[in-house]
C-alpha cells in the first residue's frame, strides 16, 4: 500500500485537492486521511477508535471555538497518535493508495514549533480541562497506551498527561527531528510527499475571513511555519531523494496537473 501525502499551510488547497479526489467514482480502491479532523463514519465497526476520534474531534472543536491553542495542540497530536492504527484499517482493507492530509512524521514537528511552548505548566486552567478528563478517560487512556513502552510519560488517563509529555518533548527537549519522531509514532515516511506552497500572503488573504481562525493562522506564523517545512524537506532529500514534490499552491494549472496526475495512479 502507497501512502502519499498531501500536506500544506492553511489556504493551499490540500481540502480542496482532496475533496476532488474523493469525488472520482473510478478511485475505489484509495482511502483518504484527513487528520488532525477525522473522517469518523468509516470507524463506526470499530467502537474504541471511533470513540477516541469523535473525542479528538470533539477538541479540535473546542480549542477553534473557544481559542484555546493548547487544546489544539493536543487534539494535533492525539491525531497523529491515532494514524498508526487508521492506516492499519486501511491495509486491512486492501487498500493499494491512501492520500493523508498531514502525516506524524512531516507535520507534528513543524506546528509543534508554534504550540509546544504554549503548554508551560499551568498555562491552562484546570476549569477548562477538567470536564475533558471527566467525560474522556477512557480515550485518552487508549491514547496514551499508543505511546511505546520506552517513552516515559505521566499514565494518569487525564489531559495534562498529554499537555505535560508535548511541552516537554517538542519544547524543553526539542526532539523535533524525523528520528525522535518515529520513536514516538512507530511509522514510516510516506511513499510521497507533496506539498503544496504559496506566499503567507496570499494564503492569509484566502482564509481571512473565515469564521474561526486558528491560533497559527497568521502572515508570521505562516512564515515561519513555511521555512520549517523548507528546513525539514532538505533534510529529508538528503537521504530521500525524489521524495517531496513542490506544487506551486498559487497556480490553478499545476494544481489541475497534480490532480490529474495523482488519479491516474
Amino acid at each position: 500500500m502507497k501512502v502519499i501525502l498531501i500536506t500544506g499551510l492553511d489556504g493551499s488547497g490540500k481540502s480542496t485537492l482532496l475533496k476532488r479526489i474523493e469525488s472520482n467514482k473510478l478511485l475505489d480502491d484509495y482511502q483518504i486521511l484527513r487528520l488532525p479532523k477525522i473522517d469518523i463514519e468509516i470507524l463506526k465497526p470499530n467502537p474504541q477508535l471511533f470513540a477516541t476520534a469523535s473525542f479528538i474531534n470533539q477538541l479540535n472543536d473546542e480549542a477553534d471555538i473557544k481559542r484555546v491553542p493548547q487544546l489544539k495542540a493536543v487534539a494535533l497530536f492525539a491525531s497523529m497518535l491515532l494514524y498508526r492504527k487508521l492506516i492499519d484499517l486501511a491495509t486491512q482493507a486492501q487498500k493499494s493508495i491512501v492520500y493523508c492530509e498531514r502525516h506524524p512524521l512531516i507535520d507534528t514537528g513543524i506546528y509543534a514549533q508554534f504550540y509546544a511552548g504554549k503548554l508551560a505548566p499551568g498555562s491552562i486552567s484546570l476549569e477548562i480541562l477538567s470536564p475533558f478528563d471527566q467525560i474522556y478517560r477512557k480515550e485518552l487512556e487508549y491514547l496514551l497506551n499508543l505511546l511505546p513502552d520506552d517513552v516515559s510519560v505521566n499514565q494518569s488517563g487525564a489531559i495534562t498527561s498529554f499537555i505535560n509529555f508535548i511541552y516537554q518533548w517538542f519544547y524543553i527537549e526539542k526532539k523535533t527531528n524525523i528520528e525522535n519522531l518515529k520513536k514516538i509514532f512507530n511509522v514510516k515516511l510516506p511513499d510521497k510527499i507533496y506539498y503544496l506552497q504559496a506566499t503567507p500572503e496570499l494564503l492569509f488573504e484566502r482564509i481571512k475571513n473565515r469564521k474561526i481562525l486558528e491560533a497559527h493562522e497568521s502572515v508570521e506564523v505562516f512564515t515561519l511555519l513555511d521555512k520549517s517545512y523548507k528546513h525539514l524537506f532538505n533534510e529529508i532529500e538528503a537521504s530521500n531523494a525524489n521524495l517531496i514534490k513542490i506544487i506551486d499552491a498559487a497556480n490553478q494549472t499545476d494544481l489541475d496537473y497534480l490532480y490529474k496526475k495523482l488519479t491516474d495512479l
